[in-house]
């Protein structure tokens, strides 16, 4: 019988025909909406747009491509989570708890990330543009080639976070720790950096056109 599974795999893919997705687990996506709990869930592909988490436990969890546009995800715990290629446009994020969590090439543009952990967080070439990072903590959250274009974020910590190759076009940072970042090849180009502390902080090849550079400390 695995050989026959085998071949007919193998047919389909010759025959270019799609081979289906390993999705969620039923019953874990069933306790998640019973219970509003749910640690090291497979919740890969579900469908929650819309839902609402408020306060739901899903530390440890995977939720790759989990679609979640429009969730209330308020204090959410999403500690190491893998949302890896997840949709969380115009979700609610605030005061999430995405200590360590796995969101590269995540789309979190327009969301509401206000309060969130983010801390040593893995944002690589996530969507953040025009997201609400106010308050957000992103100390050592990995973000290189991260799209933040319009996002807003201030009076939280961007220390030692990666910004390698990321876009901050028309990022508002005013007066927010930037302290040995790293943001080679960064696009600034029209950032707010007001009173932003970069000292320490990479700027090789960085663009910064028109980027707001008053009362900046290096």
């Amino acid at each position: 019988m695995k050989l026959a599974t085998v071949a007919t795999t193998v047919m389909m893919m010759i025959l270019g025909l799609t081979v289906p997705a390993q999705a969620e687990n039923p019953t874990h996506l069933k306790q998640l909406l019973e219970t509003n709990n749910c640690p090291k869930c497979d919740l890969s592909g579900a469908e929650l747009a819309g839902v609402n988490l408020q306060g739901a436990d899903l530390r440890d969890a995977n939720l790759q491509g989990a679609n979640l546009q429009g969730a209330n995800l308020n204090e959410v715990n999403f500690n190491r989570a893998a949302l890896t290629e997840a949709n969380l446009e115009r979700a609610n994020l605030i005061a999430a708890k995405l200590h360590g969590a796995n969101l590269e090439r995540a789309n979190l543009s327009y969301s509401n990330l206000s309060l969130a952990g983010l801390v040593i967080a893995s944002l690589n070439h996530a969507n953040l543009s025009h997201a609400n990072l106010i308050g957000a903590n992103l100390e050592s959250a990995d973000l290189t080639g991260a799209n933040l274009k319009n996002a807003q974020q201030s009076v939280a910590n961007l220390g030692e976070v990666r910004l390698k190759e990321g876009s901050l076009y028309g990022f508002d940072i005013s007066g927010v720790n930037l302290r040995d970042a790293d943001l080679t090849g960064a696009n600034l180009t029209g950032a707010n950096l007001t009173a932003s502390d970069l000292a320490g902080a990479t700027l090789e090849n960085a663009t910064m056109i028109n980027a707001n550079l008053m009362n900046i400390r290096r």
